[in-house]
């Protein structure tokens, strides 16, 4: 016999035994534990040569677990912690009046906390892309601008937006001729 099927033996002779103890009183009979030559146990209600009776007076617990069966481990499953983002537009601040002759305006945002993807400005029916946040936009005429930005992440999807913002461009008419002061 090979080692596998004496560990088997072992389990179904204590698996009985215990039943035997369970489905009678401890009083009724004495249980008998023998260890072979090959190291197996054997359990037994007749004593056999060098059997030790069991004694059960104190309550015990014997927990043998089987090799051959694999035990599944249950898959813990995790639930992934949702980040939120902040988007914050450093500049211009709302309804500020940007005065600039050539029209240029700079608009800075960034992230938090710090992701992988590129920022969207959509001023007008312009749409521009930065992956630092900084965007200088030229040529503007004098009036009123709303502009949002967006964060998109690597995958396209948008993980932040800024509200609806406005400025001002100001910029000296070519009509307004200086004055001359000197008389």
């Amino acid at each position: 016999m090979n080692k596998i099927t004496h560990l088997k033996n072992a389990v179904l002779m204590t698996c009985l035994a215990s039943a035997m103890l369970l489905s009678s009183p401890v009083s009724a009979g004495k249980i008998y534990k023998t260890i072979n030559k090959d190291g197996t146990v054997t359990y037994s209600d007749t004593p056999s040569p060098g059997a030790i009776e069991v004694d059960f007076s104190s309550n015990t617990t014997t927990v043998v677990e089987n090799p051959i069966a694999k035990t599944k481990q249950a898959k813990v499953i995790t639930k992934k912690k949702t980040v939120q983002y902040s988007l914050n537009v450093s500049s211009p601040s709302p309804g500020a009046t940007v005065r600039n002759t050539s029209g240029t305006v700079n608009i800075s945002a960034s992230i938090s906390p710090s992701a992988k993807g590129y920022f969207e400005l959509s001023l007008q029916d312009k749409k521009l892309r930065s992956t630092s946040g900084i965007f200088t936009v030229e040529d503007l005429q004098r009036g009123e601008y709303s502009y949002q930005i967006n964060f998109v992440e690597t995958s396209g999807k948008v993980i932040a937006s800024s509200e609806v913002r406005r400025f001002f461009i100001h910029k000296p008419s070519v009509l307004i001729k200086p004055q001359n002061n000197s008389n």
